[in-house]
């Protein structure tokens, strides 16, 4: 994109998704320390990690054209590719919910309060989003939505866990 002296005729829409993209394979990793202690070393662990990044590689990958000649109708080349990655996006959504199993887990047993009143409702939000974004049309909700999956991709890493606390504390554990 850049060698291609395209960045002045970046498409809004295209740079968001690619940002997103950008931010969820970040939080992806981040999170993946968390929830590495429960994955082994062998198949029935490393199927859906991997999955997650061959995912996260489609939805990648396309984000930008290849040809010359899409560049200059990047809102269409957006629209036509944003199906297939948003769909890319949701199933790495599910895999990270596998991998993160024994989390939900343990979360659920010691601190219930932070499962439901969090975890349920903050993964609620971003999969919505993208089912959301999944089916609207025009430019400006696109782009709403992905300003919005950006955000709420963030939302745990401002506050270094100040949420989770909160509820933790207010429910005593």
């Amino acid at each position: 994109m850049v060698r291609a002296r395209a960045l002045k005729k970046l498409e809004p829409q295209t740079a968001l998704l690619a940002l997103f993209i950008l931010v969820d394979i970040c939080s992806t990793w981040v999170d993946g320390w968390v929830s590495l202690q429960s994955i082994t070393v062998d198949f029935a662990g490393l199927w859906a990690p991997v999955s997650l990044a061959i995912c996260f590689y489609l939805a990648a990958a396309v984000v930008f054209p290849r040809d010359q000649a899409d560049h200059e109708r990047l809102a269409d080349y957006y629209r036509e590719r944003k199906r297939f990655i948003v769909l890319m996006l949701l199933a790495a959504e599910m895999l990270i919910h596998v991998t993160y199993l024994g989390v939900f887990k343990d979360r659920l047993a010691h601190t219930p309060a932070v499962f439901w009143l969090w975890t349920i409702p903050y993964n609620v939000a971003i999969e919505a989003s993208m089912i959301a974004l999944l089916f609207v049309r025009s430019r400006r909700a696109n782009i709403a939505l992905l300003v919005t999956l950006i955000l709420l991709l963030t939302i745990p890493y401002w506050d270094q866990g100040a949420i989770t606390d909160a509820i933790a504390r207010h429910y005593g554990y």
